[in-house]
């Protein structure tokens, strides 16, 4: 969690506020939903501009993932390429990552200002053994708070209790000030008014203007109803963000700015793009009333920038309205996508958009819908998706599709595909997006390298293997499929493909069977899985080896789930029958495990091994033991009372008097003597 102090090194603020971005294939249609609605509330606020990373345009970018560290981030731009934004397990909420693109933007948490002493104390010790770095306070060489004071409401502040050693702990607390009480702190809703003043200052936003981000809306300059109109010079920028696949139809209404030569000094800009390098459309002055000047976007955004000087002085400006207008022909030459009017936010009442999809020749057009939310009906009579097999409404239909479940992917014959979206008045949800890749059968080929089965898929093909079989991690080759029941005396356990790296998302499952009477241990000889080293469940979420004995049909006791690279102790099952299940997740794979077994005969299952008390089974071999306050007999079976004096050194642990849980015997004198290193309490 390295990172709202902002960054004082100018070499970490994105060049003109753009920040591209790429989401690794792994996540859902719902993440990245999600992913664009915190982007667009960024955009909404400030003059950042998130855009999908041309690589051609854009040599450094984020690229949202997932990281062992869970939730984190640099602070602002690294300048060496991609960068992670890491969004993990728990950390797909809506607040948590608007948090983290406050990193990303160039944002360290507020608790760390250089001021901090005046407005929060820090509770030390209650902070998490291992996490005391994030409550460091930053020098004035990397914060600089541009002169905003302390904002115990900003999306990067940490709430009272962040990595306390418990929830009812105190980490960090605003000053106590006589007669108030306490701000609340932590809010991960959305950006308070200082985060939003803070970043219009850190990029230099222009003070008048905004981000549009609705279907449709007017506009107009700053002095245009004023009845003094504005003397000094100004320079304001309104940017329109449609959906994806959308493009923007502006109406320029009226028109009064100071005519210079080439409209050199004073105009309205108008870009086909989000930044200075996208194509001009357009640069208007003059006085022209009723002008109704027609300016259209080839793509989903467009940038308007209102410049005068001194001259403009007395002129009413412009005013203009705006429209996005959805469908249209695609000519795809790599992968694409389509998009509901206004998605992911809910799509538009009364609206029909026709996409026409052309791939080149030999090709195919294919769909796959990553989210789906569109009024349920069981003849889709109301909302619906319909996909034809060609490029007209009289094209064979694939399919019409309404309701929340995701349609299966579709493909068409041709090298088109009609896709048409239709909403009545009443109704609305959250819509759909889809990918649109241009398809071929890889596996008609013979160069798909598969052992067994090749499978074609969208975009690509997978390898298969015959039953009894499963896929090596290098996709291709099979190899024997992991997990089974175990007879034989001794073996061993492999993770798949050992000692290479073990594939994603398996589950594997063996059961270790001795004969009744014996009890089996298992030595782990290798281990390399992801994750720290932990011993319990809790805290191994990613990869994990878990150890159970089976007691009777269904009962199991575990022994312990096992993650990172620390080899596991030995264990010994209470059984006949151990259970070693192992199970990895879709981002990080290790090396494995490696482990090897045996079944020992337990001989304390028959008549207690003969001894008088307890029996304890070893490898090999048993030992008879003896309740506190009796000692051994020399034959090793027996029991006799003993002293009664006992030295104590252990760290912790539990005492018994003689014979426990039994009655203990008559007339003893029984002494426990505690010591422990210098500087300890008992």
């Amino acid at each position: 969690r390295s990172t709202r102090a902002a960054t004082a090194k100018k070499e970490r603020i994105w060049d003109f506020g753009v920040i591209p971005y790429e989401i690794d294939g792994n996540f859902s249609g719902l993440h990245r939903a999600l992913f664009k609605q915190a982007m667009r509330h960024w955009e909404n606020y400030t003059c950042i501009k998130f855009v999908e990373r041309d690589p051609l345009e854009h040599p450094n970018f984020i690229v949202f993932t997932e990281r062992p560290c869970g939730c984190c981030s640099f602070v602002g731009k690294r300048g060496n390429g991609p960068q992670a934004i890491s969004i993990g397990k728990n950390c797909d909420k809506f607040g948590i990552v608007v948090h983290e693109l406050g990193h990303v933007v160039g944002f360290w948490h507020e608790h760390t200002r250089p001021d901090r002493e005046d407005h929060v104390v820090i509770e030390k010790n209650n902070i998490m053994v291992g996490q005391e770095y994030n409550f460091n306070k930053l020098s004035e060489d990397e914060v600089n708070s541009l002169g905003q004071p302390y904002d115990y409401f900003s999306i990067m502040h940490y709430a009272r209790n962040t990595f306390s050693k418990g929830s009812y702990l105190d980490t960090i607390l605003p000053v106590e000030i006589v007669g108030q009480k306490r701000p609340e702190i932590g809010q991960r809703l959305r950006l308070s008014e200082g985060d939003i003043t803070q970043t219009n200052l850190l990029y230099k936003c222009a003070r008048c203007g905004r981000t549009f981000q609705d279907h449709s809306g007017s506009f107009h300059s700053p002095s245009y109803f004023s009845k003094t109109p504005a003397v000094d010079a100004e320079r304001c920028e309104w940017r329109i963000t449609a959906t994806h696949g959308e493009k923007i139809v502006l109406n320029i209404t009226d028109l009064d700015i100071f005519k210079s030569d080439n409209c050199r000094t004073d105009f309205l800009e108008i870009r086909d793009g989000y930044w200075y390098k996208s194509p001009l459309l357009g640069r208007f002055c003059g006085s022209r009333r009723n002008s109704n000047i027609i300016v259209s976007s080839t793509g989903s955004r467009m940038l308007l920038s209102f410049i005068t000087s001194y001259r403009q002085a007395g002129m009413r400006g412009f005013a203009a309205h705006y429209e996005a207008i959805c469908g249209g022909d695609i000519n795809l030459e790599n992968g694409g996508r389509l998009e509901s009017p206004n998605y992911p936010a809910d799509y538009l009442p009364n609206k029909e958009c026709v996409w026409r999809i052309t791939v080149p020749k030999d090709y195919q057009v294919a769909l796959r819908f990553q989210s789906f939310d569109v009024e349920n009906h069981d003849n889709c009579a109301y909302d619906y998706v319909e996909v034809r097999d060609g490029d007209s409404p009289d094209a064979r239909e694939i399919g019409t599709f309404c309701g929340y479940k995701i349609p299966p992917d579709v493909r068409s014959t041709s090298n088109k595909m009609y896709v048409k979206f239709v909403s009545d008045p009443s109704v609305q949800k959250a819509g759909f997006l889809a990918t649109l890749v241009k398809e071929v059968d890889e596996c008609e080929r013979n160069d798909h390298s598969c052992d067994h089965d090749c499978i074609n898929t969208m975009g690509g093909y997978e390898c298969g293997c015959i039953a009894g079989f499963e896929l090596h991690s290098d996709r291709k080759s099979c190899e024997k499929a992991c997990g089974g029941v175990l007879t034989q005396k001794t073996g061993s356990i492999l993770s798949p493909s050992f000692p290479r790296e073990y594939p994603m998302m398996k589950d594997c499952a063996w059961e270790i069977v001795a004969s009744p009477q014996h009890k089996i241990t298992l030595n782990f000889t290798h281990f390399d899985l992801e994750g720290n080293t932990f011993y319990q469940s809790s805290e191994c979420d990613y990869d994990a080896v878990t150890v159970y004995s089976k007691i009777g049909d269904e009962s199991l006791k575990r022994h312990g789930t096992f993650c990172g690279s620390k080899i596991p102790p030995a264990i010994t099952s209470d059984s006949n029958v151990m259970r070693v299940e192992f199970r990895s997740d879709k981002t990080v794979q290790k090396t494995g495990f490696a482990a090897v077994y045996f079944a020992d005969v337990d001989e304390c299952a028959v008549n207690n091994g003969g001894c008088q008390h307890e029996c304890k089974n070893t490898v090999g071999s048993f030992v008879c033991l003896c309740r506190n306050g009796y000692m051994l007999h020399e034959n090793g079976h027996d029991c006799k009372e003993g002293g009664c004096k006992h030295e104590i050194t252990s760290a912790n642990g539990q005492i018994y008097s003689p014979n426990y849980p039994d009655n203990y015997p008559a007339k003893k004198d029984c002494i426990w003597h505690f010591s422990t290193a210098p500087g300890h309490r008992i």
